[in-house]
Formats: structure tokens, C-alpha cells, sequence
């Protein structure tokens, strides 16, 4: 099993509609067993993968065991809860969902606090850090685990990524984007250089080192690598090619994504995914039906020139995948 979480911390840039459609690629095209989990607090996959009535069902069952409430008894220095949060299926999308929840963001400030304890070595600490590795390490049975995040370099986040095995940043043509790619490098830079120095004081002082399914926790974090979206496509010579107005910005953050890359000491040429130009009016008619871009028919509204637009959806999401996939040596 791989886990994967979607991220940038630039809000607006596609991540939720990319990370829904392409794990719905996964299973529909290539066949894998994905398990979504909705960790952004504003539970927009959720939303995306599941019927209004759906939704409110789980919201409204007393029993429902959450996300959140996997936080519980690590809160309490419990330890790790035996339970997992309830999964569901979306049938259009075919895959399968660990429903979102918004408590999830009031857990900003427990693992805010215990981050301090991390850095100073403490068991305790680590519990909190590393409950997501915890949660996720369970979750054997799927080819992928894909992981959708709020856009912030908070705590919630920062935990999200230390316990995934890859994250995969989405980008939109726009300079905040560009700049976000620079935050996120020197955020990734601080957390790593804090947890090794953590890492050396916790094994001393324990005198063994603290583990997860049986593996001790470090910065295992890779680079799956990016998709650039939402830009204005022209086509020459039968090919789309992105407008002047967007190209210089693209050739600045083609710039600090070769940075990005260097942090990982990865070849950006292998990094680069794929490309979705803007797929207008369908985005909106995927959401209403909550059904994958490239499944979407007359029965959900399409006419007219959408069809075409469902058909280079489906061009464009079936290639990120393979070459994820690929770059996972799936």
C-alpha cells in the first residue's frame, strides 16, 4: 500500500476536483483498490464523492466513528485506537471514503502542543505526531491511499505529511501558487531538520527508537510529483499549448519547482504528471452529480460541446494516472 497526500498551500488550485478524478482513474482505468481519506476539515471530497443524503445520513448516526474521533484516546494518552474510522463506498467513483469531518480542525491545537513535546523527544509527543502513519499504516488492504488537505502549512498538515509516504502538489497558473511552492520549501526544510534533531533525543533517551507497524518514524517524506491546472489553452499545430498571458508565470514556477525538486533530489522531468487546461461548465456538472468528469453523460446535463470536454477529461486525468502510477512503479 502507498499513501499519497494531495497538497499545496495555496487554496482555489483544483487539488480536491484532481484528487477525486484521479483516484477515480485509478480504479476505473488501471484497476486499483484506492481508499480516499477526506482530511481537510472542510470536507470537500466528502462532498464531491457522496449524495447529499448520503452524507447527512453519516452525520446524523450517533455512531459514527470519525476521523476525528480516531484523535480521542491519543488525546487522552491512550494510545493508538484498535478501530478504524467508518469507510464508505462511492459507487460513480468507484472508490472507497473516510469521510471527512470538520471537528478535525479544533485538533490543530492538540497536535500543535505535542509538536513541542516532539521536538524535545517525548514519547507523548510522537503519539500525537505520527497518529495519521498510525491510522494509515492499518489500511493495508488498498493499492493507494490518497489523502486530501486543507491549504495550510499548519499542524494538522504537518502531521498528514509525516505520516503519508509521497505528496502530489497540484498548481494553478497563478503568482501566489508560484509563491506557495517557496513556503512549502522552506516549511519542509524546518520540519525536517526539527524531526531528526527530535528523533536523536527521543532514541537516547528511550534507548530504542519509537515505531510505527513495526518501523521506526523519520522524515520518509517523497515527491510524487505535479500537475499544472486551470490555464487557457490554445491549440498549434494540434497541440494545446497555455496562452502568453500564462506562460511567463508557468516558466517561473517551472523555476522554483526545480528547487522543490532538488529538496528531494528528484529529476523534475519525471515529476511533471500532466497538464488540465481549463474543463469549464464540466466541473460544475461532476460536483452536481457526484460522478467523475470523464463518467459524466446526458443522465447529468451534458450537451452540446461538453462532450467534448468529458472526452479530454477523461484524456487528461487517464494520463496522470498511468504516469503516477509509473513513478510509483505501479
Amino acid at each position: 500500500m502507498i499513501s499519497i497526500g494531495f497538497f499545496n498551500n495555496k487554496g482555489g488550485v483544483g487539488k480536491t476536483t484532481l484528487l477525486c478524478n484521479v483516484a477515480a482513474s485509478l480504479s476505473i482505468e488501471h484497476k486499483k483498490k484506492i481508499l480516499v481519506i477526506d482530511a481537510d476539515p472542510q470536507c470537500n471530497a466528502s462532498a464531491y464523492l457522496l449524495k447529499d443524503d448520503d452524507l447527512e445520513k453519516i452525520f446524523l448516526d450517533s455512531d459514527h466513528y470519525s476521523i476525528d474521533s480516531f484523535f480521542e484516546p491519543v488525546r487522552r494518552g491512550k494510545g493508538y485506537p484498535t478501530n478504524l474510522p467508518k469507510i464508505v463506498r462511492s459507487h460513480r467513483f468507484e472508490v472507497d471514503l473516510i469521510v471527512g469531518d470538520p471537528k478535525l480542525s479544533i485538533r490543530e491545537d492538540l497536535l500543535a502542543n505535542d509538536w513541542a513535546e516532539t521536538k524535545n523527544g517525548e514519547p507523548r509527543g510522537f503519539q500525537t505526531t505520527f497518529a495519521i502513519r498510525a491510522l494509515i499504516s492499518q489500511l493495508t488492504d488498498y493499492d493507494l491511499v490518497l489523502v486530501d488537505m486543507g491549504p495550510s502549512l499548519g499542524a494538522l498538515n504537518r502531521s498528514i505529511l509525516l505520516g503519508v509516504d509521497y505528496f502530489l502538489m497540484p498548481l494553478s497558473v497563478d503568482i501566489f501558487s508560484m509563491m506557495a511552492v517557496e513556503n512549502i520549501i522552506k516549511s519542509f526544510d524546518v520540519w525536517r531538520e526539527a524531526l531528526e534533531d527530535a528523533i536523536k533525543k527521543h532514541d537516547k533517551s528511550e534507548s530504542q527508537s519509537f515505531e510505527i507497524a513495526g518501523q521506526a518514524v523519520g522524515w520518509n517524506l517523497g515527491f510524487a510529483g505535479y500537475v499544472m491546472q486551470q490555464y487557457r489553452a490554445k491549440s498549434k499545430g494540434g497541440v494545446r499549448e497555455p496562452v502568453v498571458a500564462f506562460e511567463r508565470i508557468i516558466s517561473r514556477q517551472r523555476e522554483e519547482l526545480i528547487e522543490l525538486c532538488k529538496f528531494f533530489d528528484a529529476d523534475p522531468e519525471l515529476l511533471n504528471l500532466g497538464e488540465i487546461p481549463s474543463l469549464s461548465s464540466v466541473v460544475p456538472l461532476s460536483q452536481q452529480a457526484h460522478a467523475p468528469i470523464f463518467e459524466l453523460a446526458s443522465r447529468d446535463g451534458v450537451v452540446g460541446s461538453q462532450y467534448t470536454r468529458v472526452s479530454e477529461a477523461a484524456e487528461f486525468f487517464h494520463k496522470i494516472s498511468g504516469n503516477l502510477l509509473e513513478r510509483l512503479g505501479q
